[in-house]
């Protein structure tokens, strides 16, 4: 049979990114706009060469009324048509409404998206969550991050790949290209509405400035798109050196990080600038990025060379004491009512609750009959066979050595060091992974993945539920 020219550039983008393996179970995230449905039918034409298991997944928002009803009965029909397993889900508007209003219903949204496809995926024992993300989509978050002034990392763009399991094979194919194939495949499709209001960056970036663009370089997708693939192997390669050199000069202690001022200065700028920044996200157990402002307040107190000074910010206090750059946590940045301080291990009952002292998540354990659930907003979520695993459970960081069996690998059993490189966490940031731990081995790896020994099947007869908060939103971009 032959495969339509799309599909093979398609495929030779997944060879050239690894996106995909053979025999991959791959869950298809189908909200039911043309991309995703574009995704769908071109993963369908090569799941047979590649031995592909595929499954569906959409999130109904609720936010179009009958539209968006709409959009999932839609992909149910989609999915009965193909004979493909299909699971719709919702996020609920009033659960947001009940929220501390610190967050957009977008912002929320997409959080809670993400995680459902999680949560589905693992139930499922899916190895790879598909999106629909496309040429056009990469250009609009490029120019996103350039008008709000962003570094390399932002102007990388969407990367085709993120923690080892999202992954983007249309990201190198333009929206014009994705319309042709579903013409010339003959497929439907839904239309967002809400993709046409001005409200929204995205959409004022996409009817406003891409046109003004292609008016001096009609190509720009392309161009930007070309760009952003540039961007992200310089940006990959700098926070390489900046992670070897966090950890060659950098000293971290119970109370902050410790770092040479003469040797932090010997650094190139750009390394410089990543290192205080590595420093700053490990004394707050956080992944978010400070300002540049702030790390560039820091480095011209530095170049000064006077001692005595002290800056605040994000909640840090930054200062130089006798040639040494000390970066530590304000006291009211600290959480001291949690468990596993500074990383120590902590017990964990069934059911209880403790707070990962490392990065502030909160970690559950509860008989599938407990009633008083968390609230699943920001949630990992396992399910657990009780027969397979012994107490006391205990939260603790990873140690040189630690293996699992990660779920969906069927089986396999894997070096957690490696487990982290392939899903991209930097060395400096893998102690503040919360390990749930059994006397017969790690249960949960973070909210990353769950152990294949633990997992429920038929015979299960007792259940037990973890949940794990998860950090940041940027943990899901």
């Amino acid at each position: 049979m032959m495969i339509h020219h799309f599909e093979q550039k398609v495929e030779q983008f997944i060879q050239e990114q690894a996106l995909l393996n053979p025999g991959d179970r791959v869950l298809v995230a189908l909200s039911g706009g043309p991309d995703s449905v574009a995704l769908l039918v071109c993963l369908m034409g090569l799941r047979e060469k590649w031995g592909w298991d595929l499954a569906i997944a959409h999130v109904d928002h609720g936010l179009r009324g009958k539209e968006s009803s709409g959009d999932a009965e839609f992909v149910r029909y989609l999915g009965e048509t193909c004979k493909i397993s299909t699971v719709v889900r919702n996020i609920s508007a009033q659960k947001f409404e009940a929220r501390s209003r610190k967050t957009s219903f977008q912002a929320y949204a997409r959080v809670m998206r993400y995680q459902i496809l999680r949560e589905i995926a693992l139930d499922l024992g899916a190895t790879k969550i598909a999106l629909g993300h496309q040429a056009d989509d990469q250009a609009e978050t490029v120019l996103m991050w350039m008008v709000r002034g962003s570094g390399t990392g932002g102007l990388g763009g969407m990367s085709p790949m993120r923690d080892g399991t999202i992954v983007r094979p249309l990201l190198d194919r333009t929206k014009t290209e994705i319309l042709e194939y579903l013409q010339s495949k003959k497929m439907a499709f839904r239309t967002d509405s809400s993709n046409a209001k001005p409200l929204y960056l995205r959409n004022r970036i996409r009817h406003k400035l891409i046109p003004l663009l292609q008016e001096f370089s009609p190509g720009i997708v392309r161009v930007l798109s070309r760009q952003s693939h540039i961007l992200r192997a310089d940006h990959a390669l700098l926070e390489h050196m900046a992670d070897q050199a966090f950890n060659t000069h950098c000293q971290v202690a119970s109370k902050g990080v410790v770092v040479s001022r003469d040797r932090l200065l010997g650094l190139p700028l750009p390394i410089q600038r990543r290192v205080l920044r590595l420093c700053v996200q490990r004394v707050l157990a956080s992944v978010h990025w400070p300002r540049f402002d702030m790390i560039q307040r820091v480095l011209d107190q530095l170049a000064m060379g006077h001692s005595g000074w002290m800056v605040e910010c994000h909640g840090v206090c930054v200062s130089l004491e006798q040639g040494m750059v000390v970066i530590q946590a304000l006291e009211s940045a600290r959480n001291l009512d949690v468990s596993g301080a500074n990383g120590q291990p902590c017990r964990l009952s069934i059911p209880g609750k403790v707070v990962w002292a490392s990065t502030g998540q909160k970690i559950w354990l509860s008989d599938s009959t407990d009633e008083s659930q968390p609230d699943s907003s920001h949630l990992f979520k396992a399910h657990l066979d009780k027969s397979t695993f012994s107490t006391p459970l205990t939260v603790r960081s990873w140690l040189p050595g630690d293996l699992f069996y990660p779920k969906g690998l069927g089986g396999k059993r894997k070096k957690l060091q490696d487990f982290f490189s392939d899903i991209k966490i930097p060395r400096s940031q893998r102690p503040l992974v919360p390990l749930l731990v059994a006397p017969e081995g790690i249960v949960c790896v973070g909210t990353f993945r769950a152990d294949e020994r633990f997992r429920v099947t038929a015979e299960t007869t007792s259940t037990v539920v973890a949940q794990i908060s998860t950090t940041t939103v940027s943990q899901y971009d």
